[in-house]
């Protein structure tokens, strides 16, 4: 980059971030609307292309080093925090988890300090390889509580969410059953499987299961009566998100999407469950056959179960993640505390772990692991702590709240659900658009609780 480009980006940086500074404090929900928009409409993964091609997420790395997205995040964020503290005592512009977020943000400031003693790039130290999509994740969610504060921003969020997602369930069947699927296919592309899929990135499966628990719950829901006509409509809506999830050939992703619905029974009684029980089955039995016919019957061992987790089965602990867990492990070593910082990598064997493709091990396949790596059973406690008091928020409401508030409620908690495989076995920690939408499934409950609490204020007041 020349010093004419260095000059002209600066500047356009002075000028952009102000204004969009301004923007989130006069119209607040402008950003996160857009994001939410992006985030539910454009694919992040480029893992299985054969020809690797820059996303909307990586717009701007090559000049920045941050994306120009992570700019405008990190902007909004600024501005929701003059936006509190201009007003401190109002309670719609109140967030939770503060001190988790207090304790990342000196947690984060440490590591720059320590990598920068050791002479590490700063650039290395907030990459996304490290821990700084968990701070990403909650000023996202900052950002969405603070915004949608006022009556009917719960019809606002859910139906945004269902808009976009049913454009991008009908995008991903014609591409899947008029062209070739998704060009990311590392199934096809790696492995050799003759098989195409809807969608590779896990983000775009928790957008479909997200819709198909808000078809699901409506469906089930008690006290809402619905015409023959929009109850067909629901039905077959719910049948094109399920068809996204199993049709994208994610274990995870379906393993998620049963444990949304396993949710929706405990939250229904009666003949309502029954029902959605046999629709269950109907579903899982579906989704598990098209899943061994079109993936795993490359892979089966002759065992439901050991077929499932073929590449993590103890018996093949040399060639797969139990191998990479372990190495990680071992790489640790002492450092358990405090990790092995940011820019840390471990060590292994290269030949059982070529499906990095690099030599420089920056990561590994599991959300709580990849903490520890980076930041030890310190930075795991504070990802826990929000997890936990986000658990406990939700159980504390979860009788209290009617309506689009107790769907927005639900849905929250189950597209939390959705996640837990991933943050088990899967990279989401690295990943800059799952880490956000991980961030949106925390915040749709607080936005509920928030507008219950405002309109119990008013009504005192009244």
């Amino acid at each position: 980059m020349t010093p004419f480009d260095t000059f002209y980006i600066t500047l356009i940086l002075v000028i952009a971030i102000p204004v969009i500074v301004f923007v989130c404090l006069d119209k607040p929900k402008i950003v996160p609307l857009c994001f939410i928009a992006v985030l539910f409409t454009f694919s992040d993964s480029t893992w299985g292309q054969l020809k690797i091609e820059s996303t909307i997420y990586g717009r701007g790395t090559g000049l920045l080093n941050f994306s120009l997205l992570e700019i405008v995040l990190l902007s909004a964020g600024f501005a929701c925090l003059v936006r509190k503290l201009a007003n401190p005592y109002n309670t719609r512009l109140s967030a939770p988890l503060t001190n988790y977020f207090a304790a990342l943000v000196v947690l984060l400031t440490a590591h720059v300090l320590v990598g920068t003693y050791l002479q590490k790039d700063i650039f290395t130290i907030l990459s996304n390889n490290g821990i700084i999509n968990i701070l990403n994740m909650l000023i996202f969610m900052y950002m969405v509580i603070m915004a949608f504060n006022r009556e009917k921003d719960d019809k606002t969020i859910l139906t945004t969410v269902i808009v976009l997602a049913g454009i991008r369930a009908a995008f991903g069947l014609i591409r899947y059953f008029l062209f070739d699927g998704d060009s990311a296919n590392p199934y096809r592309n790696f492995e050799g499987l003759n098989t195409k899929l809807l969608f590779f990135d896990i983000g775009d499966n928790f957008v479909a299961s997200l819709a198909a628990f808000w078809a699901a719950w409506l469906l089930t829901a008690k006290n809402i009566k619905l015409s023959l006509l929009k109850r067909s409509l629901l039905y077959l809506f719910l049948a094109a998100e399920v068809a996204v999830v199993a049709l994208s050939f994610r274990r995870s992703s379906l393993i998620g999407l049963a444990l949304m619905f396993l949710f929706l029974l405990f939250r229904i009684s009666g003949t309502r469950r029954l029902k959605l029980i046999l629709l269950g089955v109907c579903i899982l039995s579906v989704c598990t056959a098209v899943l061994f016919q079109k993936r795993l019957q490359f892979n089966s061992t002759g065992n439901l179960l050991t077929t499932m987790i073929y590449d993590m089965s103890p018996d093949k602990a040399s060639s797969n993640r139990f191998y990479e867990w372990t190495a990680a492990a071992r790489s640790v070593g002492d450092n358990w505390l405090v990790g092995l910082g940011t820019w840390g990598t471990f060590t292994g064997d290269a030949d059982i772990l070529s499906y990095h493709q690099e030599k420089n091990y920056n990561f590994i396949h599991s959300g709580f692991g990849h903490i520890v790596l980076k930041s030890g059973v310190i930075g795991l406690a504070i990802f826990l702590g929000i997890i936990a008091n986000y658990i406990r928020t939700y159980f504390r409401h979860w009788k209290t709240l009617t309506g689009n508030a107790r769907l927005l409620l639900d849905a929250g908690f189950a597209g939390f659900l959705f996640w837990i495989p991933t943050l088990l076995i899967g990279t989401p920690i690295i990943e800059y658009r799952t880490m956000l939408l991980i961030g949106f499934a925390l915040a749709m409950p607080f936005v509920a609780i928030n507008l219950k609490t405002r309109k119990f204020n008013r009504y005192a007041v009244a």
